[in-house]
């Protein structure tokens, strides 16, 4: 039994980084300006499964060390969040409290220190206070609170000399994932750009913010403060050209040697298969290559296994679809004309549809189907043409044949 070179539920397969050049050295320079005291952030946007989180790591590992930005070997100190619909304010400040006291508190003298620094986190929590609802809870002065502490932290883990704790770093990375999820009453925005003037105000800027969410993250910022965009790079990720994509099955296949002692080699017409469904999304080439290979006899991947791999039961379109596209159709949407709409654009796979014919298949009233292509919209889900009033298309090809199978599934 040979080993899957494929590797769908990882961010960091084989060839994951194809294409992301411009990206990486943007992120790079970032962290080498927040180094020398110049911090400020980048904010990544794309859609689902188009490498995010990958890149995510890999700026994880070089802000840490693991790996080098531009020649040099960086130690920031790294805090991860994830964003949900039911994180607060106060999620967000004591989630950043809890990673610095577990990286950085790890003798007695230094906890004593840490826990001078954050007492006022404390004080909240003997109070029972909960920060989105409590009218009594001064919600500014949390904030300041919090600004004082982080940059006090910030000042000792990058001082070389005087009253610091254990370990001396770059400074600090903070990762925020999913941001897509934010809620109008997190106020991501303000929270950001408030925080990033208070620490420079406090003459510490070895603080960098990285920000990932689907496109809306963008308009989730500005709509909780417009100037927080200013203080982000902001980088979008594109689906991987044909070369790109050719390039990750290579690498792939190449790692197959180190598995199993022999290459996995691939029909040409089975490759071009490959290429044309993965659609330029990094995770859909492992998946689709993942469930082709599973089919193989490990040596040789063949056109047949690509199509049985893609379109047959519990195949790799039913797999991307549970994971990218199940939430948007059935959680995102309670409306069944909502869900009439997308069957009737699946139809056309991601070519773009006029609003009069979808008219012309729609079964239902005329401000029925006005609702369901506007909420559509704004959710995300459907895109609109540019320059061309009453034309959409769903997002991708995958998302059109998951519709198709899964309704089929159910007509039986």
């Amino acid at each position: 039994m040979k080993v899957n070179p494929f590797n769908p539920n990882s961010p960091t397969g084989p060839g994951m980084f194809a294409g992301r050049i411009r990206e990486i050295e943007t992120i790079e320079q970032i962290l080498i300006q927040t180094k020398a005291n110049k911090g400020h952030g980048f904010l990544l946007i794309g859609q689902r499964g188009i490498g995010k989180t990958s890149l995510l790591n890999l700026v994880k590992y070089q802000a840490e060390g693991s790996i080098e930005a531009q020649g040099q070997k960086l130690n920031f100190l790294v805090i991860e969040i994830d964003i949900t619909k039911e994180t607060t304010l106060y999620t967000i400040i004591k989630k950043i409290e809890l990673s610095l006291k577990r990286k950085l508190a790890k003798s007695e003298p230094t906890r004593k220190l840490f826990s001078d620094i954050w007492n006022f986190l404390g004080k909240v929590e003997v109070g029972g206070v909960k920060v989105n609802t409590s009218k009594e809870f001064d919600k500014e002065l949390f904030f300041e609170e919090f600004s004082y502490s982080l940059a006090d932290t910030l000042k000792r883990i990058t001082a070389k000399t005087g009253d610091k704790f254990d370990s001396t770093h770059d400074g600090i990375l903070l990762i925020i994932d999913e941001a897509d999820n934010a809620t109008k009453e997190l106020d991501l925005g303000t929270f950001l750009k408030l925080l990033m003037e208070r620490l420079q105000k406090e003459g510490t800027q070895q603080f960098m913010v990285g920000i990932s969410g689907l496109p809306k993250t963008k308009e989730i910022l500005i709509e909780s403060h417009p100037s927080s965009i200013r203080i982000f790079e902001e980088l979008y990720l594109d689906r991987l050209s044909n070369d790109d994509i050719r390039y990750v099955i290579k690498r792939v296949l190449d790692h197959s040697l180190e598995l199993n002692g022999a290459r996995t080699k691939i029909e040409a017409e089975a490759e071009n298969y490959l290429v044309r469904l993965s659609e330029g999304f990094p995770h859909f080439i492992h998946q689709y290559g993942y469930c082709a290979f599973d089919l193989s006899d490990g040596v040789t991947i063949t056109e047949k296994n690509v199509q049985k791999g893609a379109f047959g039961n519990n195949g790799a379109i039913e797999k991307i679809g549970d994971k990218y596209y199940r939430d948007d159709f059935y959680n995102k949407i309670k409306v069944d004309s909502y869900r009439q709409v997308l069957i009737i654009m699946a139809e056309k796979l991601d070519d773009w549809v006029t609003k009069k014919h979808i008219k012309s298949k729609f079964k239902g009233q005329a401000a029925t189907l006005d609702n369901a292509i506007n909420a559509l919209r704004t959710r995300g889900i459907i895109l609109s043409k540019e320059g061309a009033q009453g034309t959409y298309r769903l997002q991708d090809k995958g998302f059109a044949w998951w519709i198709v199978m899964n309704q089929k599934k159910e007509e039986k």
